[in-house]
């Protein structure tokens, strides 16, 4: 008894707190957290301007325009007070939501694949393609997925032992998602889909022939009373720029779609690896029937299916794809054990033939081929760091500049706010989230820009990445500013 005591209290310190640990700590030695300027040229900034001008009073959709919910915003705006608003501080936030992410999905592997699986699950997630760069980027899609996974993880939980308490967890976890950014609400159906998949598989264990009602009822109560309560209490619930400003026609006209549908191949070419394994793993499932491992299968398939039909695509949607992906290839590489486990397996491998291969020694195969890239996926993300870093050069020039006239500067005009983040300068809140999707599709318009130029006369202004805006302010700034830098990261004006 004591053994096994010793044995369990030993996995729960390795599971619980040396694997998160050693991944915080390595993700703070491995990524420029403090050396990058801006890790994404867009949201980054928006994230950062938002939490500012929040923590400064201006609310949230009524006076800062806001296409996304509030409540990384609420939390960032929150942690900023407390720690300073320094980019180190914001991105040590994400690094600690990026934390949460691996611990819960690590749960979820040692629940379905065992400890083993679960160590090498992680590693594969966190070598995976941009997740160390979404790990320590001021963004909101990794916060939204960390509470995702940790919904899943209650979930499961809740499958093991039972208590309605872990499903009441688990839809509340889903609607703080939910409500950092609105791409995990496809996994409200997959859960509720688990629910029945549950009941159905252990039918005959139930005590009740409407538990299957109770736990729907519970689950859904939870998610929807949660996320109304939020909604309501930071005015959340709005369609016009929650919904309207991703999903008008307008929207989608902006974007190429065959750009969309380029990027979500290019996520599989990435990790070329974690596909093969994943093939090999959904022929087990479906061949032998584990309908209980599929959950990763479907939320594949529901993702790849949601990124084929919508527009835009960006690089950071690839966490939608990748952390099932990650998940399925862990129990492709959980079929290789059987073969390791023989007596001389490398001359029984050694001697069959390609077409000979079983599926065990097909995943030996692409093991060997996901151990053969992990270097060179490190090497891909340092080389992506030291570009990074080059740029910050050109963008602390041109920060420089903005901190020249600080002193005499009231209102700051910027497309690219990280800027503002960095000089402590404030932007109008009607333009603080000139995101690329409202921008490219002309949510805004040259009336609305020329109005913020009017009523709050910007003793500054800088203009880094649209187009657009230029071409809404060409005649403007011409007449009232002065051309003071240029480069590549931008142009400077002072007012005249």
């Amino acid at each position: 008894m004591h053994h096994l005591s010793f044995i369990e209290s030993r996995q729960k310190l390795l599971f619980n707190l040396f694997i998160p640990a050693t991944f915080f700590v390595f993700a703070l030695c491995f990524m420029p957290i403090g050396q990058v300027f801006q890790f994404d040229p867009s949201d980054e900034g928006i994230e950062l301007i938002k939490a500012v001008l929040h923590s400064e009073g201006f609310a949230l959709y009524t006076q800062i325009w806001n296409d996304q919910p509030p409540f990384s915003t609420i939390i960032l705006s929150f942690w900023l007070g407390l720690f300073g608003k320094s980019i180190f501080a914001a991105r040590l936030l994400t690094l600690s939501f990026s934390t949460i992410l691996v611990w819960s999905f690590c749960q979820n592997l040692r629940i379905y694949l065992g400890n083993f699986a679960a160590i090498i699950g992680t590693l594969l997630l966190v070598i995976s393609c941009n997740f160390l760069r979404l790990s320590v980027s001021v963004m909101i899609g990794l916060p939204a997925l960390a509470f995702a996974m940790l919904a899943i993880y209650f979930l499961t939980l809740y499958k093991q032992r039972g208590s309605y308490f872990l499903l009441v967890f688990s839809g509340s976890l889903l609607a703080l998602s939910l409500q950092i950014k609105l791409f995990t609400a496809f996994i409200v159906p997959l859960i509720i889909f688990e629910l029945i998949k549950n009941n159905l598989t252990n039918y005959h264990l139930q005590k009740s022939k409407y538990r299957l009602f109770y736990e729907i009822a519970v689950w859904l109560g939870s998610f929807l009373t949660v996320f109304i309560v939020v909604g309501l209490l930071f005015n959340s619930l709005n369609y016009e720029e929650l919904l309207k400003s991703h999903f008008a026609s307008k929207v989608k006209t902006a974007f190429n779609q065959q750009n969309s549908l380029g990027l979500v191949w290019s996520f599989f070419v990435l990790d070329f690896d974690y596909f093969l394994l994943s093939i090999v793993a959904t022929i087990k499932i479906i061949k032998s029937k584990q309908w209980e491992q599929s959950f990763p299968l479907i939320w594949l398939i529901v993702s790849i299916m949601l990124l084929f039909n919508h527009r835009p695509v960006w690089y950071h949607h690839y966490l939608l794809v990748s952390i099932p992906l990650t998940w399925l290839a862990t129990y492709g590489v959980t079929l290789s054990f059987p073969f390791f486990q023989k007596r001389h397996w490398y001359l029984n491998f050694k001697q069959n033939r390609f077409r000979q291969l079983t599926l065990s020694e097909f995943a030996v195969v692409f093991l060997m081929i996901s151990i053969l890239a992990i270097p060179l996926k490190l090497e891909i993300t340092q080389l992506e760091n030291h570009r990074l870093m080059e740029k910050s050069r050109e963008n602390l020039q041109l920060l420089n500049v903005v901190l020249e006239h600080k002193k005499y500067t009231h209102w700051f005009f910027t497309d690219c706010p990280m800027y503002a983040f960095y000089s402590g300068l404030p932007v109008p809140p009607e333009i603080a989230v000139l995101s690329n999707i409202r921008i490219e599709s002309r949510s805004i318009t040259r009336e609305q820009i020329l109005s913020v130029m009017k009523t709050y006369h910007p003793e500054q202004a800088l203009l880094c990445k649209s187009k657009v805006i230029q071409g809404y302010l060409n005649s403007y700034l011409s007449e009232h500013y002065l051309k003071t830098y240029e480069s590549h990261s931008g142009t400077h004006y002072l007012i005249k």
